[in-house]
């Protein structure tokens, strides 16, 4: 599996406190069978989460050493969770935010529960006029993207990344059951953990239930999209 959209960088939000966490938490990646593992720290500037790929790098490298000190069999690559504003089209030409390891890629977040449909459409555009391509995480989690939204984004040229945790109904029923739909009529493209610290990890559990419902190979497709990996 390619775990695209985690918080496992330490120090610098509110996913990991310190290395010791974060090798607990690529242990749980790994166990789960993770092969691949993004790391995507917040960029968001309405909450003060302001690390710039600089200081992620530095950060990274550290920590890519004592994953392969513990020998854990995974895969590590930096990205960015970034809240899409007005500067982040700057912000990426400038590299204080960057896409999903060597791919032209973007995990783009949007606001929890404001209508900003036209803000995630706006995003994918932009996004195109620079060389990346938009991936919307969780937007299953913003309440005012409904059923019909998502294949807009696919129609603009946008990914869809979905939380392990909506599979598994910790959004909720109607979530749950919109997810899987979504997923029968292949508009999922990514599933990933988003994974914190203090969250359960749940990739696997997902894996799973998606195998029995649709069959290995949709399970494969969106758990292990190498997109993320093999895009230049």
């Amino acid at each position: 599996m390619i775990d695209i959209h985690t918080h496992v960088l330490p120090f610098v939000d509110d996913g990991s406190p310190n290395i010791e966490a974060s090798l607990k938490m690529v242990e749980t990646a790994a166990l789960a069978g993770v092969t691949d593992l993004f790391l995507t720290p917040h960029y968001m500037r309405l909450r003060n989460y302001l690390s710039k790929y600089q200081q992620n790098k530095v950060i990274f490298d550290t920590f890519v050493t004592e994953v392969k000190k513990a020998g854990y069999p995974i895969r590590l690559h930096l990205g960015n969770e970034i809240y899409y504003t007005i500067a982040t089209v700057k912000d990426l030409q400038n590299q204080i935010v960057v896409p999903l390891g060597d791919t032209n890629i973007v995990l783009l977040e949007f606001a929890m529960g404001e209508v900003e449909e036209e803000d995630i459409a706006e995003a994918i555009y932009n996004m195109k006029t620079i060389g990346y391509q938009a991936v919307i995480a969780h937007p299953e989690r913003y309440d005012y993207v409904k059923y019909a939204d998502y294949k807009t984004i696919h129609e603009m040229g946008g990914l869809i990344q979905i939380n392990a945790t909506a599979i598994l109904g910790k959004y909720g029923f109607s979530v749950q059951k919109m997810v899987l739909r979504l997923i029968k009529e292949g508009l999922v493209d990514f599933v990933a953990s988003d994974s914190h610290n203090f969250r359960s990890y749940g990739l696997k559990e997902a894996f799973s239930m998606i195998e029995k419902k649709f069959g290995i190979i949709v399970a494969h497709k969106i758990f292990a999209n190498e997109l993320a990996i093999n895009r230049q």
